[in-house]
Protein backbone atom coordinates (compact mmCIF):
# COMPACT_ATOMS: atom_id res chain seq x y z
CA UNK A 1 0.00 0.00 0.00
CA UNK A 2 1.38 3.37 -0.93
CA UNK A 3 0.94 6.28 1.47
CA UNK A 4 -1.64 8.87 0.58
CA UNK A 5 0.09 11.99 -0.66
CA UNK A 6 -2.84 14.13 -1.75
CA UNK A 7 -5.27 15.48 0.80
CA UNK A 8 -8.79 16.65 0.05
CA UNK A 9 -9.59 20.20 1.11
CA UNK A 10 -11.85 20.81 4.11
CA UNK A 11 -15.35 21.95 3.12
CA UNK A 12 -17.21 24.49 5.25
CA UNK A 13 -20.90 25.27 4.65
CA UNK A 14 -22.63 28.39 5.98
CA UNK A 15 -26.25 29.48 5.57
CA UNK A 16 -27.48 32.96 6.31
CA UNK A 17 -30.72 34.78 5.68
CA UNK A 18 -34.19 33.54 4.83
CA UNK A 19 -34.98 30.17 3.22
CA UNK A 20 -38.74 29.73 3.69
CA UNK A 21 -40.96 29.38 0.61
CA UNK A 22 -38.18 28.77 -1.90
CA UNK A 23 -39.58 27.08 -4.98
CA UNK A 24 -38.62 23.36 -5.09
CA UNK A 25 -36.93 23.80 -8.50
CA UNK A 26 -34.73 26.57 -7.08
CA UNK A 27 -33.95 24.47 -4.01
CA UNK A 28 -32.92 21.50 -6.17
CA UNK A 29 -30.82 23.73 -8.45
CA UNK A 30 -28.97 25.21 -5.46
CA UNK A 31 -28.15 21.72 -4.24
CA UNK A 32 -26.87 20.61 -7.65
CA UNK A 33 -24.86 23.79 -8.20
CA UNK A 34 -23.23 23.46 -4.77
CA UNK A 35 -22.53 19.77 -5.39
CA UNK A 36 -20.87 20.39 -8.76
CA UNK A 37 -18.90 23.37 -7.42
CA UNK A 38 -17.48 21.41 -4.50
CA UNK A 39 -16.74 18.41 -6.73
CA UNK A 40 -14.85 20.67 -9.16
CA UNK A 41 -12.88 22.27 -6.32
CA UNK A 42 -11.88 18.90 -4.86
CA UNK A 43 -10.95 17.43 -8.26
CA UNK A 44 -9.32 20.38 -9.98
CA UNK A 45 -8.04 22.90 -7.44
CA UNK A 46 -4.29 22.94 -7.06
CA UNK A 47 -3.06 22.80 -3.47
CA UNK A 48 -6.40 23.88 -2.01
CA UNK A 49 -6.82 23.29 1.71
CA UNK A 50 -10.28 24.86 2.11
CA UNK A 51 -13.51 25.14 0.16
CA UNK A 52 -16.04 27.61 1.56
CA UNK A 53 -19.71 27.22 0.61
CA UNK A 54 -21.99 30.10 1.57
CA UNK A 55 -25.72 30.23 0.81
CA UNK A 56 -27.58 33.46 1.54
CA UNK A 57 -31.30 34.01 1.07
CA UNK A 58 -33.01 37.38 0.96
CA UNK A 59 -36.50 38.52 -0.06
CA UNK A 60 -35.85 38.21 -3.80
CA UNK A 61 -33.05 35.75 -4.42
CA UNK A 62 -30.74 33.08 -3.07
CA UNK A 63 -26.99 33.53 -3.59
CA UNK A 64 -24.61 30.56 -3.60
CA UNK A 65 -20.90 31.31 -3.33
CA UNK A 66 -18.25 28.58 -3.42
CA UNK A 67 -14.58 29.57 -3.17
CA UNK A 68 -11.38 27.63 -2.67
CA UNK A 69 -7.91 28.72 -1.59
CA UNK A 70 -5.95 26.81 -4.22
CA UNK A 71 -2.97 28.07 -6.19
CA UNK A 72 -3.54 30.46 -9.06
CA UNK A 73 -4.08 28.66 -12.34
CA UNK A 74 -1.85 29.71 -15.23
CA UNK A 75 -3.60 30.98 -18.36
CA UNK A 76 -7.28 31.35 -19.06
CA UNK A 77 -9.34 28.31 -18.12
CA UNK A 78 -11.83 26.93 -20.61
CA UNK A 79 -15.24 25.93 -19.28
CA UNK A 80 -15.88 22.21 -19.10
CA UNK A 81 -19.20 20.43 -19.42
CA UNK A 82 -19.85 20.82 -15.68
CA UNK A 83 -19.62 24.61 -15.84
CA UNK A 84 -21.70 24.72 -19.02
CA UNK A 85 -24.39 22.62 -17.33
CA UNK A 86 -24.29 24.81 -14.22
CA UNK A 87 -24.70 27.95 -16.35
CA UNK A 88 -27.68 26.44 -18.18
CA UNK A 89 -29.28 25.33 -14.91
CA UNK A 90 -29.04 28.87 -13.47
CA UNK A 91 -30.33 30.52 -16.67
CA UNK A 92 -33.34 28.18 -16.89
CA UNK A 93 -34.47 29.53 -13.52
CA UNK A 94 -33.88 33.17 -14.44
CA UNK A 95 -30.61 33.34 -12.52
CA UNK A 96 -26.96 34.02 -13.21
CA UNK A 97 -23.69 32.16 -12.74
CA UNK A 98 -20.23 33.68 -12.53
CA UNK A 99 -17.28 31.28 -12.49
CA UNK A 100 -13.57 31.95 -12.62
CA UNK A 101 -10.23 32.36 -10.93
CA UNK A 102 -9.98 34.64 -7.89
CA UNK A 103 -7.44 37.42 -7.51
CA UNK A 104 -4.59 35.98 -5.49
CA UNK A 105 -5.45 32.37 -6.28
CA UNK A 106 -8.18 29.85 -6.00
CA UNK A 107 -11.48 29.64 -7.79
CA UNK A 108 -14.89 31.19 -7.26
CA UNK A 109 -18.40 30.17 -8.27
CA UNK A 110 -21.30 32.54 -7.62
CA UNK A 111 -24.88 31.72 -8.54
CA UNK A 112 -27.82 34.03 -7.93
CA UNK A 113 -31.26 32.47 -8.35
CA UNK A 114 -34.66 34.10 -7.89
CA UNK A 115 -36.61 32.62 -4.97
CA UNK A 116 -39.38 31.56 -7.35
CA UNK A 117 -39.10 29.59 -10.58
CA UNK A 118 -40.05 32.20 -13.21
CA UNK A 119 -39.62 29.64 -16.00
CA UNK A 120 -42.63 27.68 -14.94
Amino acid sequence: RSPRTARSPAVTVRQTGEFENIHPAVDAALYRLAQESVTNAVRHSRQATEVDVHVHGDNNAVRLTVVDDGAASPGTPSPGYGIIGMTERAKLLGGTLDVGPRNGGGWSVEAVLPRRDDAG
